[in-house]
Parts: structure tokens; C-alpha cells; sequence
């Protein structure tokens, strides 16, 4: 059973969320770094997405397209900074690939093994805290957040 309860924690300029799910660090690490998985889940509720390219490497960029259910496309890119299977993914959101930097962060992906499951800690780390309130108060971020975890857990429900 995968917990249904996603904790998130603000911390000045961070956000943090955490959940267990009743699945391999294998298993969770794989479906954040394929397509075919990320294109299922990836995003808030009633979003969906378009991957236009992905080089999962230290160093490589995704650029994608998340459909909002407003009908509005949102551009994104993202730079890997440092993958280690199955235990990190970190990156930085760079803007949407076209020069607009408007929303500019770092993610760290945390995968660590606990008993037969794996708790997922997923840091999102801004410039500062007003650039955080800036962000989740034209984005709603903080909340999209949870529903991108919580897409995340309905996913691997689909799956298991």
C-alpha cells in the first residue's frame, strides 16, 4: 500500500516534501527518469505532457511542454546537475528553452530505502524566499507540488 498522505515542508527559501511509497528505490528512480513513465504522471492535477527531448545525464537537458487544463502550454527545460541511480536525481529548472527565465529553481530528488518501500524526498530549493512566494503565488507551486507527488503515487498504483 503506498501512503496517501504527502508531507511538505517550507523552509525559508526551500520546499520539501516527503512520502514513502511500498515500492523499490528501482522501481521509484525509474519512472522519474524514462519517458514513457514521465509522460503519465509528471505535473499537477489535469496537467499533461509533451516531451520534445531528453538527455538523462549529468549535465543533459529536458525540454518538455506541460498542457495546463486552462488549454495554456507551458514551456519548460530543465539541466541535470547529478544523477546517481538509484538514490538522486538534482537539477535546475532553467526557464522555458526560449529565453524566458521566469521561474528558476533546483530540485533535488532523494530515493533513499526504507524496510521494503522507499521515502521520496523531493527538495525545491529557490534564490530566496520572496523569489518562493513569488513563484507559488503566480504558479501556485507549493500546491502543484503535492499534486505532482500525489499524480506520482496514482501512477505507481496503475502500474504495480
Amino acid at each position: 500500500m503506498i501512503n496517501k498522505n504527502t508531507e511538505t515542508i517550507i523552509e525559508n527559501n526551500k520546499v520539501t516534501y516527503k512520502r514513502y511509497f511500498d515500492v523499490d528505490a528501482n522501481l521509484l528512480f525509474e519512472v522519474w527518469s524514462k519517458p514513457e513513465h514521465l509522460s503519465e504522471w509528471w505535473g499537477p492535477d489535469g496537467f499533461t505532457l509533451t516531451i520534445k527531448s531528453l538527455d538523462f545525464s549529468d549535465g543533459g537537458i529536458w525540454e518538455f511542454v506541460m498542457h495546463g487544463p486552462d488549454g495554456h502550454d507551458y514551456k519548460n527545460k530543465i539541466q541535470f546537475i547529478e544523477i546517481k541511480k538509484p538514490k538522486l536525481i538534482s537539477y535546475k529548472h532553467i526557464g522555458d528553452g526560449e529565453g524566458d527565465e521566469d521561474v528558476n529553481f533546483q530540485s533535488r530528488i532523494i530515493f533513499e530505502s526504507s524496510g521494503e518501500g522507499t521515502n521520496l524526498i523531493m527538495e525545491q530549493i529557490f534564490s530566496s524566499k520572496q523569489e518562493l512566494e513569488r513563484v507559488n503565488a503566480k504558479y501556485g507551486a507549493i500546491e502543484g507540488g503535492k499534486q505532482h507527488v500525489g499524480n506520482l503515487a496514482k501512477y505507481l498504483d496503475r502500474i504495480r
